[in-house]
């Protein structure tokens, strides 16, 4: 058999089996790959920044060998985002749970589609139920339910749009010949899928208010009530509020029960961006920071991120989620409908998904809330002795201080001039990467450049962190020596 004929045979799995060791073959030798990097995570840099490597990547037109393809593999492997990595600080990027891959792998070989219950009929059951238990978690009361979604932008998205159709009843119609400019209030440091879902829906982005933030980035609620009555009083229509539990800079809570009183006193829809924070809705300690959450009209929420979940998973809930088909319905022409069937792409932004169900559902199974728990916890513990590293050091300054297991920190040395702080503190995250392997990113908060950490891989120790700060101070102790030398 000639080279091209022995691959096409192997393009697929045999219904009838008949090619399953060589298949197995195959799947085996890329999951020793896999696991050896993530396995030796540490070995691996946290950050890839050889430019060389993302090259000659064309589309071939005839087959390669199986050699030269597991090369390929295992270069885009070795190369790419290493999160597993205890010293990958800079995202919100986690590793995933075991069981996480093991529904991945269940998932994309059944190659169920979410579209309906018909095309995925045990997966839409499970989902149901998971969808009814994470709105219970959230006190959202007896009517709520929801949707998933591919990621937080979407579940945004949705939320805002199904606001909208209910507010101007612009489900048919549109929003043409509106006489009032509607108005969407959010903080400051919102996910910028805010604006998108404002544009994308024909809001317009100027649609969306951006309310200014207190010294520890949480939404100044006299100012969103004095920004609501401008608009009223300049014939705007304010219908939206986006609080934001847990900000991608600096992990900040707004506070929830007087956004949700401004909401209740002006009539608006009230949704609460919890993409990231809404996990501590797990922890039994930490959960009162979301006190307030369960007023919303609507949340969503990512178990992609501090539940360990691979990308994507995410999930829009609703107070009440009959509004899914009273402000979103578009019944599906090609699928046989039972009376009380689900069929979630005829209430979704999305039609055909994924089933990233079954890896939450698995991981939950696996673990159990108790261990979610103290996953979470353990973030926040963690994040409390970083906390008091970062004050010990009276060079270092917190941008403000962790609601959760985010937070943003530099340097302000006395022996050099103001201005220069935004580049010292990119030459220290600079030298943490390349000396030390160690990874934050750099954001801006309140005009200036904060190194930015994400206390979020369960494998971060209280050795991890020392060795950070004696990198820290390493990179201090060499700066001022050659301040002195000059």
């Amino acid at each position: 058999m000639n080279k091209n004929k022995e691959i096409q045979r192997l393009a697929f799995v045999d219904p009838k089996g008949r090619n399953l060791k060589e298949i197995k073959k195959i799947i085996n030798k890329t999951i020793d790959l896999i696991f050896k990097k993530i396995s030796n995570a540490e070995k691996f840099p946290s950050l890839i920044k050889n430019k060389k490597v993302f090259k000659n990547f064309n589309l071939n037109d005839l087959p390669i060998s199986e050699k030269e393809i597991f090369k390929k593999i295992k270069k885009i492997i070795n190369y790419s985002m290493n999160s597993s990595n205890p010293n990958y600080l800079g995202h919100m990027d986690s590793l995933p749970t075991t069981m996480s891959i093991i529904g991945d792998l269940i998932s994309s070989s059944l190659n169920n589609n979410m579209l309906s219950k018909e095309t995925a009929p045990v997966l839409t059951e499970i989902e149901n139920s998971v969808i009814e238990s994470f709105a219970k978690k959230f006190k959202l009361g007896n009517q709520s339910g929801g949707v998933m979604l591919a990621g937080g932008s979407l579940s945004n998205l949705q939320a805002i749009g199904i606001a909208r159709n209910r507010f101007f009843e612009s489900f048919e119609k549109g929003l043409t010949g509106l006489k009032r400019q509607p108005y969407i209030f959010t903080s400051e440091y919102c996910h910028t899928s805010i604006q998108k879902a404002a544009m994308i829906l024909g809001l317009g982005t100027n649609s969306v208010v951006l309310v200014p933030t207190d010294s520890n980035g949480k939404m100044i609620t006299s100012a969103l009530r004095k920004l609501i009555q401008d608009k009223i009083n300049n014939n705007g229509n304010p219908f939206c509020i986006v609080a934001t539990a847990g900000t991608t800079i600096t992990g900040s809570i707004d506070p929830l029960n007087e956004i949700a009183k401004i909401a209740e006193k002006y009539k608006m829809w009230m949704h609460t961006d919890s993409v990231y924070g809404g996990a501590l809705i797990f922890s039994e300690k930490f959960k009162y920071k979301l006190n307030g959450i369960e007023k919303s009209n609507s949340v969503s929420f990512n178990p992609q991120k501090w539940l360990y979940i691979t990308k994507t998973c995410s999930m829009l809930l609703l107070k009440n989620k009959n509004y899914l088909y009273s402000d979103f319905f578009i019944p599906l022409p090609y699928v046989t409908r039972n009376k009380d069937d689900f069929n979630s792409g005829e209430v979704s932004v999305q039609g055909t998904r994924y089933p990233d169900i079954l890896k939450l559902w698995l991981s939950f199974q696996h673990l159990g809330r108790i261990t979610y728990s103290n996953l979470i916890n353990n973030s926040c513990n963690l994040t409390e002795n970083f906390k008091s590293e970062i004050i010990k050091r009276k060079f270092l300054k917190l941008a403000c201080n962790p609601e959760m297991n985010i937070f943003c920190f530099r340097a302000e040395p006395k022996n050099i001039n103001y201005n220069d702080y935004n580049i010292w503190n990119i030459k220290l995250r600079d030298f943490l990467l390349k000396k030390h392997n160690i990874f934050f990113s750099i954001c801006e908060f309140k005009g200036c450049n904060w190194l930015r950490a994400v206390v979020l891989n369960p494998f971060i120790s209280n050795q991890h962190i020392h060795r950070i700060f004696k990198g820290i101070d390493e990179f201090n102790k060499n700066e001022k020596q050659n301040k002195k030398a000059l």
